[in-house]
């Protein structure tokens, strides 16, 4: 991505025909992923004997705790263990299995499986986070890598936010999912901020599954490819971003329940395991710089709707569908937003005319020719590490408005 500040401006400004490769990187041991953006910060490798108790938390819970899953949650080492550098998050299927959760309560259970946590012993704000790993297959199958504010225990969920890195469904293999909820976005009210992408081989390779997170944006990518973004411009309100403060880290292997149970769940596919080879937390380096881009569009030819002007789709759409609003340029046709973004990076996106947070129907622009990008014709920008003001183009229209 990193380019001289003259060819970014020549492919962002006059719009050529730019391309990415759509690809699905297997990472090997020796090929880091980070730069030298990011400095280590906390980190386990997962190469001992034991599970490191000083680093995590084995949960105890029964069924049904959350989500109606079925597995209980179990410290026992047939559900959470090391096997040759690599945790191993084991789903088991025992009918009858009877235990006790953390708080005393007794259950029986069918299944059970293992759920470690950082709580009170590792949290952060901001950051980079790589965790690579090879989910387990079979329908009924949720494995989930992700973060919970430590607020959590005086705040309530969702308040304390919530940062999903990596969701995996069994009955949808291949399809990873990235999400946050907060208290104005979360599945109860249908408004959660989401994002998925295909992968070939989660179940029989090791991906990195990665989050950005900076006081701007969280950005998400896997094997340092990007595929989902969330802007922060809640304009300082916590129940839209509470991600200003320490998140602690969460893995689990959850079986059934109202999303990993929604086709049912295959017997045949136990034990079920997640491997994990490590988990690298990384804070940004003194030589990081952020960058800010201003984004135009002339909509002269256009009737504008009266709920205005967004920058949507791509990986810019800030989430299901979602959309980043603009503002009009006193006296003038020109809407523009100022975003302030990670450098050496490409983003796609769209401008909207209105905004309509339920559907991906209505008011896109129809971009073609040489400035649109992939099966969406979205545009395409690559940032180097200068700020950056792109030209305003006109609303569906390679060039300026006539």
């Amino acid at each position: 991505m990193r380019m001289h500040f003259l060819i970014i401006a020549f492919c962002s400004f006059i719009l050529c025909s730019c391309s990415r490769e759509e690809n699905n990187v297997t990472v090997d041991d020796q090929t880091p992923i980070v730069s030298s953006n990011w400095e280590m910060l906390w980190s386990d490798e997962f190469d001992g004997e034991e599970l490191d108790l000083s680093k995590w938390n084995k949960l105890s819970w029964k069924p049904g705790w959350v989500n109606n899953e079925l597995q209980a949650y179990t410290d026992r080492d047939t559900n959470i263990f090391l096997e040759d550098g690599y945790l191993v998050i084991q789903g088991n299927i025992e009918p009858g299995y009877s235990g006790t959760d953390y708080v005393g309560n007794n259950y029986i259970a069918d299944y059970t499986s293992g759920r470690v946590n950082t709580d009170n012993k590792f949290s952060t704000t901001y950051g980079r986070f790589d965790i690579k790993a090879k989910l387990p297959s079979g329908k009924g199958s949720w494995p989930a890598i992700w973060m919970l504010g430590e607020s959590i225990s005086s705040l309530g969920w969702p308040d304390c936010g919530e940062i999903d890195i990596m969701e995996h469904v069994g009955y949808d293999e291949g399809m990873i999912h990235g999400s946050i909820h907060t208290e104005e976005y979360n599945h109860m009210y249908n408004t959660q901020r989401s994002g998925s992408k295909y992968v070939d081989n989660v179940t029989d390779q090791f991906h990195v599954y990665s989050l950005e997170w900076s006081p701007f944006y969280l950005r998400y990518l896997i094997d340092d490819e990007p595929f989902f973004f969330v802007y922060n411009d809640s304009n300082g309100d916590d129940g839209k971003w509470p991600f200003n403060d320490p998140h602690y880290l969460i893995l689990n292997l959850a079986i059934g329940g109202d999303w990993g149970g929604v086709q049912g769940i295959s017997a045949s596919a136990f034990p079920m395991k997640m491997y994990v080879d490590y988990v690298r937390v990384y804070k940004k380096s003194d030589d990081y710089n952020y960058v800010q881009v201003t984004f135009k569009v002339d909509m002269s030819n256009e009737n504008v709707n009266g709920s205005g002007v967004w920058l949507s789709g791509g990986d810019l759409g800030s989430g299901q569908p979602g959309g980043i609003q603009m503002s009009l340029s006193e006296n003038s046709n020109i809407w523009q937003t100022t975003l302030t973004l990670a450098p050496n990076a490409s983003y796609t996106y769209k401008y909207r005319n209105g905004y309509f947070p339920n559907s991906w129907q209505g008011g896109w622009e129809d971009v073609e020719g040489n400035c649109s990008f992939g099966e969406h014709n979205n545009r395409l920008i690559n940032i180097g590490s200068a700020d950056t003001v792109l030209i305003a183009q006109c609303f569906g229209d390679c060039l300026t408005c006539e």
